[in-house]
């Protein structure tokens, strides 16, 4: 056999193993394109047959009527409703100080808190009662003259009126109204001598002093400073609406918050205007100073409002857009706005009102007006 034969015999034996490669290459992706997709959905017969299966399932509560209290609340700060400025009514040199008059010193009512040297008072007090006594004798010495012309009128004159001027009544009118002088200028030496005493007529603390002994004081003008005990309150800012939900808020109770603890006080007033830049007004509620309450401290308030009856109380979880809440009537969606009347520590207060069979909690997406929906119950809740 010669070469070109065998080399041909070779050439279509490759050919015909090409052919077949391809013919079976060409089969198997046949076979591949016509086998199912496992990732593709499969049908679902059963859902398909149950139309309500597709609905969202949803949460619902079936809240009872009842009376809820209002709640509001709040923090502020703890301060000082006004100081007051110790200054001494009479001029003079501090003779003593009580301890009490240093800064962040408590005092008692009427506790003497700084004394003036008397000695200059006391001689000016025995000067006043000298020139009353010499009054009184004027007086007296006026009124034996008097009597004594009185009776040599009638002497002389008898069966007439004496005049005026020969009962000397202008000189006892002067005489009396000078001893009046002289006793009005007694009471002041008294009155002086008495504010050589500095006090004040509440139980109060120090802010700040500058007294020490052998200071000479000037009348009117401030050496101390300091607040009463019964002047410390708790500022709160709230809203006009907040306002208008604890109407009348005069009287409301307050529950305070103070490391862990509660204290009960009552609003005693609130301001007369809002405040220019935040537009809140004022709440002021007393409080008594203790060592966790003082001064700048910041606390939290609980006011308690009125008791609204035939009210329901919504969770924060019910509310949808634009205070609306969605309701569950016979298996379909739809939409309600309550009547708020205010909130509480639970949620909303709302006036009472047909929900059908419950009020929806939390959202819905895609929700939409009479939407089929599930209700969950205890064996679907998983």
């Amino acid at each position: 056999m010669s070469e070109a034969k065998i080399k041909t015999g070779r050439e279509k034996v490759t050919g015909l193993l090409q052919l077949i490669a391809v013919i079976v290459f060409v089969g198997l992706a046949v076979a591949y394109s016509r086998a199912p997709d496992e990732s593709a959905p499969q049908p679902n017969y059963a859902q398909a047959s149950s139309p309500t299966s597709s609905a969202p399932l949803v949460a619902v509560m079936q809240p009872k009527l009842g009376t809820h209290n209002v709640t509001v609340t709040g923090n502020g700060s703890v301060g000082i409703r006004a100081y007051v400025d110790l200054a001494p009514q009479v001029s003079g040199v501090i003779a003593s100080i009580s301890p009490a008059l240093r800064a962040g010193g408590t005092f008692k009512a009427n506790e003497v808190l700084v004394s003036i040297d008397t000695k200059d008072f006391e001689l000016r007090l025995k000067q006043a009662q000298a020139e009353v006594a010499s009054a009184k004798s004027n007086l007296q010495l006026q009124q034996a003259k008097s009597n004594s012309a009185k009776r040599n009128y009638a002497l002389l004159h008898p069966n007439k009126k004496v005049p005026p001027l020969v009962a000397l009544q202008p000189q006892i009118s002067q005489a009396k109204a000078l001893l009046a002088g002289t006793l009005a200028q007694s009471e002041i030496a008294k009155l002086n001598l008495a504010r050589t005493s500095i006090s004040l007529p509440f139980d109060g603390k120090v802010t700040q002093s500058s007294a020490e002994i052998g200071q000479l004081l000037s009348s009117g003008n401030s050496f101390a400073r300091a607040f009463a005990l019964s002047a410390i309150e708790l500022v709160v800012p709230l809203a006009a609406t907040d306002i208008a939900a604890l109407s009348p808020i005069q009287g409301r109770v307050a529950t305070l918050s103070v490391l862990g603890q509660t204290l009960a006080s009552r609003v005693e007033r609130v301001s007369a205007e809002l405040d220019a830049r935040s537009r809140f007004a004022r709440a002021f509620i007393p409080v008594a100073i203790s060592a966790d309450i003082q001064p700048g401290v910041f606390l939290d308030v609980q006011l308690t409002g009125p008791a609204i009856p035939n009210t329901f109380v919504l969770p924060e979880s019910a509310s949808q857009a634009n205070d609306a809440v969605w309701l569950v009537r016979e298996g379909l969606l739809e939409k309600h706005n309550p009547v708020v009347r205010g909130k509480s520590a639970l949620g909303l207060i709302v006036d009472g009102f047909d929900y059908g069979e419950g009020i929806v909690l939390g959202a819905i997406p895609g929700a939409e007006e009479n939407q089929q929906v599930r209700l969950r119950t205890a064996q679907s809740r998983n």
